[in-house]
């Protein structure tokens, strides 16, 4: 389903959260995408990155996320992805990347976002580049997301230990 002029009808970006379990259903929306004659474009932290080499047919844009050693070694996976956006948001790393993407054309008619990254959201926001989030989670992840809020006040959040 390519386009007039036999290439791509047109262009989307994704940009995963860096964990097995959100890059394989973004990679696998890529994957369906693609297949209807969308040009693909991942745009990815460098911790935890995907291999170009096992999808050549998109482009992939590395965006330093921040992760330090001392970040990365803990076993809170909150904690990272908090870190994570809170250093791409102060670098500005995420929006001179897709101040890039825009610019190389042609422009991206949205970018996919996981749910996990408000820091892309708002780069996103203030590029004008429309957005869609998908959830990677389950419903009972959806559950517990909702539930957050009461855990912290009840005291069972954050875990001591």
């Amino acid at each position: 389903m390519a386009g007039i002029d036999g290439g791509p009808r047109g262009r989307i970006v994704l940009s995963p959260l860096p964990f097995q379990s959100h890059l394989s259903p973004m990679l696998q929306l890529a994957d369906v995408l693609h297949a209807r004659g969308l040009a693909i474009t991942i745009l990815h932290t460098t911790f935890n990155a995907p291999d170009p080499a096992s999808n050549p047919e998109f482009a992939f844009v590395a965006v330093p996320d921040g992760i330090q050693d001392a970040v990365a070694a803990p076993k809170d996976g909150i904690g990272k992805i908090l870190s994570m956006n809170a250093a791409m948001e102060a670098s500005g790393c995420v929006r001179h990347a897709l101040a890039s993407i825009l610019s190389a054309g042609p422009r991206p008619a949205c970018l996919v976002i996981d749910t996990s990254l408000p820091a892309v959201q708002k780069a996103a926001s203030e590029l004008g580049l429309p957005t869609i989030v998908l959830h990677t989670g389950s419903a009972a992840v959806g559950r517990l997301l909702r539930s957050y809020a009461m855990l912290h006040e009840k005291g069972y959040l954050p875990a001591q230990g």
